[in-house]
């Protein structure tokens, strides 16, 4: 019996990872791109691709090509002549197409080897989905609308407290958990922290503290110590507007601390 329950274990393990291999190689259909979720995909454009690339038409190249038009183009470099690909680009004899791009967003080196598309890894669904709706939106390249977003409420008076002048920030960020993932070569480290309305951070963790304060710029900015990890603290700012507008998902924003560590960040409904 062991050894049977052993081998069903193995077969559901590799049905499993079949069917995720299914999935990311599946064709993606307007249904799914013009569903997907459009704040997702610009914060993925804007974290992963927005240093290299712009999207308007007319925009300039940056260390990587303009992407208006992508979709449909050739990769071969006549879209944008005047930008230097690389010459495994140039050979790949490719078509921009929703399917092709889905395919060297998620691993560029292996999709086209030898291309000079600098990111570390390749992006991950559902960020990929989204991501790809986001571009067809911004590049002209999509035949739907680009959906309404939640209107933030901001009152620029800087002598009303906080809770005033961003109140969708405030009781976004005040009543709901944090949730962290911190990976180093050491391993993992996940914990919630949960932001205080006295400027203080707690966490699930007793060891984990750390204090919150807005800066001349409306970044929320915070500092958390006492990680039983290395790094053992960190820093991150962001804009209130940002934060303002209610996401719940284990992961929603990525970042790097120090070199060679990820931290993600996601945010849950409700605090104990």
């Amino acid at each position: 019996m062991p050894q049977y329950r052993a081998l069903t274990g193995v077969i559901a393990a590799v049905a499993v990872l079949a069917a995720v291999d299914t999935f990311a190689q599946q064709e993606v259909t307007r249904d799914m791109l013009s569903k997907a979720d459009y704040v997702i995909g610009r914060r993925a454009f804007q974290m992963r691709c927005s240093a290299c690339h712009s999207l308007a038409e007319g925009g300039t190249d940056l260390t990587g090509p303009n992407l208006w038009g992508i979709v449909g183009a050739k990769a071969d470099g006549s879209r944008r002549p005047e930008f230097n690909y690389s010459e495994a680009l140039k050979a790949a004899n490719a078509t921009w197409t929703v399917d092709r791009l889905d395919r060297f967003l998620a691993d560029p080196a292996k999709d086209v080897p030898g291309n000079r598309m600098a990111i570390p890894e390749g992006v991950p669904n559902p960020d990929r989905l989204a991501l790809l709706s986001f571009m067809m939106l911004e590049t002209g390249g999509a035949d739907w609308p680009r959906p309404e977003l939640p209107t933030v409420v901001v009152d620029k008076d800087r002598s009303k407290p906080l809770d005033v002048r961003f109140p969708s920030f405030w009781n976004h960020m005040m009543t709901n958990t944090v949730r962290y993932r911190m990976v180093t070569d050491d391993g993992e480290l996940v914990f919630k922290a949960y932001f205080n309305t006295d400027g203080s951070v707690t966490s699930d963790n007793p060891k984990i503290r750390g204090f919150w304060r807005p800066d001349d710029r409306d970044f929320f900015c915070y500092a958390l110590t006492g990680l039983p990890a290395k790094p053992d603290q960190f820093v991150e700012c962001f804009p209130m507007i940002a934060m303002s507008i209610p996401r719940f998902a284990e992961q929603l924003w990525e970042s790097k601390p120090v070199e060679g560590v990820k931290l993600f960040g996601g945010i849950l409904p409700g605090r104990p």
